[in-house]
């Protein structure tokens, strides 16, 4: 079984030997699993830096954790881009979770003519909390990055390379290795002026589904098209 993995915010400041209390929700979350005392943990703090703990106690006021010298994986370069509306509620935190799953490194959150949600704090506490628990089901040592919200006029001019936007007209062979950016819609589709100004910039419309589809399903369609085509792509260069 895979060893648990518990975030610890600073996670740089110890050295190999150190105690390291966990902090009363990571710690909960310990007790919860039914560790016992010499149980190894992975310990990181979501910005790269992670390092293999063993259980010292256990209690409910208190789990402390014996640290090795903790190792930093360098955040993947920013490649590809996921830039879509944003989803209402509950289903924004389905869509981080499953991104991170998928390792997308950027979220691009967009405000489009005819988006719904129109505001989003990036650093909001409660997207913080679930882009933790998100490493931690992903086992990744980096956070997903969340842009702030910006129109599609901005995101464009930036891209830096082939850009995809998901439309059911589009064609059907999906996006390629070399996407940089891929621009999903609300569910009302994009506008005929959000279509043109893709257009303009080069983009291709790509077909992701038989039916119209929600932000996040579209989100996470495109982000399995592109690590797909990533993986093929690779497994031909070997």
């Amino acid at each position: 079984m895979s060893a648990l993995w518990v975030y610890v915010e600073n996670l740089r400041e110890n050295k190999e030997g150190d105690l390291v209390t966990l902090a009363a929700d990571e710690g909960r979350h310990v007790v919860s699993r039914r560790l016992r005392v010499g149980d190894a943990l992975v310990l990181f703090d979501g910005q790269g830096a992670a390092a293999v703990g063993q259980l010292e106690a256990l209690g409910k006021k208190a789990v402390v954790v014996r640290t090795s010298p903790w190792t930093e994986t360098l955040r993947p370069g920013a490649g590809f881009i996921l830039a879509t509306a944003i989803p209402k509620g509950d289903r924004l935190s389905t869509m981080l979770q499953m991104l991170s799953q998928l390792g997308v490194e950027r979220w691009q959150p967009l405000i489009l003519d005819d988006s719904a949600v129109r505001k989003l704090d990036p650093k909001a506490p409660r997207l913080r909390r679930i882009l933790i628990e998100s490493c931690k089901v992903a086992r990744r040592p980096w956070t997903l990055a969340i842009e702030k919200p910006s129109g599609l006029e901005e995101v464009v001019s930036v891209a830096p390379g082939r850009i995809f936007y998901g439309d059911s007209k589009g064609k059907s062979t999906g996006i390629d290795a070399q996407a940089s950016l891929l621009v999903i819609g609300p569910e009302a589709g994009l506008t005929r002026e959000e279509k043109e100004r893709l257009v303009g910039a080069g983009a291709q419309a790509c077909n992701l589904g038989a039916h119209n589809l929600r932000i996040e399903t579209a989100a996470i369609a495109g982000a399995t098209a592109h690590h797909l085509a990533r993986l093929n792509r690779s497994g031909s260069r070997e």
